[in-house]
C-alpha cells in the first residue's frame, strides 16, 4: 500500500501503548430505548474470546449502543455494518426495523453471526472491509455505514470509504480518541495533519461523543470516540494525494518554501504560493485543506511526479 496509507496506519496505532485512562461515565449516558425485541436464535456461538491479533474489543455498554444507533436516524433504513464484535449493534438495529448488511472477515465471528441472526433483514458478507467496494453495497442515498472499527485497521477502512463510500448519507465510526481529534482538527491546531486534510476534504466530520474503556470487553488502554462523517462527493486521486501529503507533513517543522524546494524543485514556488493563497514562510499545518488540495492540483497539472 502507498506511503500515505502507511502513515495513516501509524497514526491509528499510536497511543495504544498508553496507560489506562481514568473512567468517566458522563460520556456513556443512556440515550434512546429499545422499540421491538429482535428475533434471534440463541446459541453458545457468541461465547468466543476476543482476538488480540484482530484488535477485537467488544462493545458492551448499552447506553453507548443506543447512542450509536440513534445517530443513524429515527426511521429504519439500510445500514452497512463493519466490525461486529458480538453483534450488540446489529441486534439493536434489527430490533428497530433496520436492514443490516454486514462486512466481516473474521471467520469465527462470521459463523457465529449467521447462527445468531437468521431473519431476512440481515445479510452477511465475509469480506475484507479494507478492500471491499462499498459502492456496490449501497442501495439508496439514505444508507448509513456504521463501524466499531478495530484499531489496527481503522485507518485503512476509512481510506477505503474515501474511495468508495461517498454515496452514503453518513458514516458513523469509532476510533481511538486521539485519532478522532486529528480527524476533526482545525488548521493551525497541533493535532492538524495529513489525516485532518484528507478527512475534511472527503467529508464533514464531527465527534459525537467519547466512549470510556469500561464500555468494552476487554477494556482497551485508551478512550475511544464516535465520529459522524457527512461524505462529500469528491472524485480525487486519493492515493496519490495522500502520498503527496505524507511527504509534505513529514517535514512539518519546515517552511513551505523549503519543502517545495525538496519535493518539487522544478516548481516556481513564489508563483504557485501566490496562486494558491499561502506564504512560503508558512508551515504545512498553517495551510487549510482547500489550499493543500489546490497546491497538489496545480503541481500535478504540470505532470510532475512524486
Amino acid at each position: 500500500m502507498l506511503s500515505g496509507i502507511i502513515l495513516f496506519q501509524k497514526i491509528c496505532s499510536h497511543g495504544s501503548r498508553r496507560s489506562h485512562e481514568k473512567r468517566s461515565h458522563a460520556d456513556d449516558s443512556v440515550a434512546g430505548r429499545r422499540i421491538n425485541p429482535v428475533k434471534t436464535r440463541r446459541t453458545d456461538s457468541l461465547s468466543w474470546k476476543p482476538s488480540k491479533a484482530w484488535g477485537q474489543n467488544y462493545l458492551v455498554n448499552e447506553g453507548v449502543i443506543h447512542k450509536i444507533v440513534n445517530a443513524a436516524g429515527s426511521s429504519p433504513r439500510h445500514v452497512i455494518e463493519i466490525g461486529f464484535g458480538r453483534g450488540a449493534l446489529t441486534k439493536e438495529f434489527l430490533a428497530r426495523g433496520f436492514h443490516v448488511t454486514g462486512v466481516e472477515l473474521h471467520r469465527e465471528t462470521a459463523e457465529a453471526l449467521r447462527n445468531e441472526f437468521t431473519g431476512d433483514n440481515f445479510h452477511l458478507l465475509e469480506e475484507d472491509a479494507t478492500e471491499i467496494d462499498y459502492t456496490h453495497l449501497l442501495r439508496t442515498p439514505e444508507d448509513v455505514i456504521v463501524g466499531n472499527l478495530p484499531y489496527c485497521t481503522a485507518a485503512r477502512i476509512l481510506f477505503q470509504l474515501f474511495r468508495t463510500g461517498q454515496d452514503a448519507a453518513l458514516w458513523i465510526l469509532m476510533f481511538q480518541r486521539e485519532v478522532a481529534l486529528r480527524i476533526v482538527a482545525s488548521c493551525g491546531n497541533r493535532d492538524y495533519g495529513q489525516l485532518s486534510v484528507v478527512s475534511q476534504l472527503a467529508s464533514t466530520p464531527s465527534i459525537a461523543f467519547h466512549v470510556q474503556p469500561g464500555s468494552f470487553s476487554p477494556p482497551p488502554e485508551v478512550v475511544s470516540s464516535v465520529v459522524v462523517f457527512k461524505p462529500r462527493k469528491k472524485n480525487l486521486p486519493w492515493d496519490k494525494f495522500s502520498a503527496w501529503l505524507t511527504k509534505v507533513f513529514s517535514m512539518r517543522r519546515k517552511q513551505m518554501g523549503r519543502i517545495l524546494s525538496a519535493v518539487a524543485p522544478t516548481v516556481d514556488a513564489q508563483t504557485i504560493a501566490a496562486v494558491c493563497g499561502f506564504d512560503l514562510q508558512n508551515r504545512p499545518e498553517q495551510l487549510t485543506p482547500q489550499i493543500h488540495l489546490r497546491l497538489f492540483q496545480d503541481i500535478f497539472r504540470d505532470n510532475l511526479s512524486l
